[in-house]
């Protein structure tokens, strides 16, 4: 085992573009997330003063902790890589391409703040969900929401040469928001949809997304780095909660 944590700074212009777009609208960003999450920490028997304290110390470490990636296995595999060599014939030089099995080895991590910060907030959400006078209706809402994103997720995802997993951004959000939307005001439990939206987009999205394409697609993975979350606040866990807390305050 090499690294147990690897720093990875956005050095693509593209996400460099997008954490200094970020860092610009800091304001607003801090002031409605936290706000957000704060309105969903309250029927969970959170005040809005100790819940906006939480939301709002987790965006910070999610922003703060985005480059951050924690390794959790390193997988050994051979890869097949095209040489060429050169055979002289009467003075001549033939070049002959060959292949030739090099062992190397792929590092799989999980992004601190793009997904342990996001799946520590929804384990939260469901603890507190356990206390609550309808605990069995709302963790019943909660399977079936994580269940759905999950098979969603997975089903929508394609693996990209040179990127990675890759899912569509509205996808996980917005099958979470409808179905906790439609599921909670059957079972009677619409004050904990916010909490419910939030953690079942961010599971399913971990899940469907990175899990089972882990499990299921791992030979077409061919990257010497699987990082989980790994694009940080950018990421689809991190913005899928995100997403689908704010999509089920306008459907709600």
């Amino acid at each position: 085992m090499g690294k147990k944590v690897i720093v990875q700074l956005p050095l693509h212009p593209l996400f460099l573009a997008l954490f200094f777009g970020l860092a610009f609208t800091a304001v607003v960003w801090l002031f409605l997330v936290p706000r957000a999450l704060a309105y969903a920490f309250r029927p969970l028997g959170i005040g809005p003063h100790l819940g906006y304290a939480i939301a709002l110390a987790m965006v910070l470490l999610s922003m703060i902790l985005s480059f951050v990636n924690v390794v959790i296995a390193e997988v050994p595999r051979h890869v097949l890589v095209p040489e060429i060599d050169y055979v002289s014939f009467f003075g001549i030089y033939y070049p002959i391409p060959r292949l030739r099995l090099v062992e190397s080895k792929t590092v799989i991590a999980v992004n601190v703040g793009g997904a342990l910060i996001p799946l520590s907030i929804s384990l939260l959400m469901i603890s507190f969900m356990t206390a609550s006078p309808r605990a069995l209706e709302a963790l019943l809402v909660e399977a079936l929401t994580i269940a759905l994103a999950s098979l969603i997720s997975y089903s929508s995802s394609r693996i990209v040469p040179g990127l990675g997993i890759v899912v569509p951004a509205l996808v996980p959000p917005l099958v979470a928001a409808l179905s906790v939307v439609t599921l909670s005001s059957i079972l009677s439990v619409v004050e904990l949809a916010p909490a419910l939206a939030y953690s079942g987009a961010v599971i399913g999205a971990l899940i469907g997304a990175d899990v089972m394409n882990l499990v299921k697609n791992f030979d077409k993975l061919q990257f010497p780095l699987i990082s989980i979350g790994g694009a940080g606040t950018f990421d689809g866990i991190y913005l899928s909660g995100m997403m689908a807390l704010f999509l089920t305050l306008l459907f709600a």
